[in-house]
């Protein structure tokens, strides 16, 4: 029985190291300044650096990148997505960076960008209270006609990405 215990203990403590060392290494890997280490990111990082949500507002509030660019519906689609998207950057920026079309993919913007972390921050309930008239230029959303907040915010994020993107291809 007590040997038993002990096993129960121990693999209590290891859990929860794994936990914390997971934990800490999803934190550092989630802002800025990790994902601008990658030189393809310059014009991303440069565009985002100049808008509301990468800290150019009154409170100098900067939202992390996976804030936006991982799902927030559960735990374990976020740790799936974080996984398997960065591999593909790694891997990306190893061997077929030059051969992606940031401008280009710009029209794809929906499939980089989750509206559940857009829910995160931005309650729409309040917002019915708080600035009505941009409640009702939401109601395509809220009847579920719109599922994605970057198809009418192009530029949330990264203002005026484009050209900062053209930019750097030079």
């Amino acid at each position: 029985m007590i040997r038993f215990l002990l096993v129960v203990i121990l693999g209590i403590i290891i859990g929860l190291g794994i936990a914390l060392v997971s934990a800490e290494m999803i934190e550092k890997t989630a802002d800025v300044e990790f994902c601008s280490s990658c030189h393809s990111m310059e014009g991303v990082v440069e565009a985002y650096g100049n808008a509301i949500h990468g800290g150019n507002n009154k409170a100098g509030f900067r939202a992390k990148c996976t804030a936006c660019h991982l799902p927030h519906d559960n735990v374990l689609h976020y740790v799936m997505v974080k996984a398997e998207s960065g591999m593909k950057d790694v891997l990306g920026e190893a061997f077929w960076v030059d051969s992606v079309d940031f401008v280009g993919n710009l029209k794809n913007r929906e499939e980089f960008v989750y509206t559940s972390g857009c829910l995160q921050c931005h309650d729409m309930e309040a917002m019915k209270y708080d600035i009505p008239k941009a409640y009702l230029a939401h109601k395509d959303f809220k009847n579920g006609v719109v599922k994605s907040c970057v198809r009418c915010h192009e530029n949330v994020g990264h203002k005026n990405i484009k050209d900062h993107l053209v930019k750097n291809e030079k």
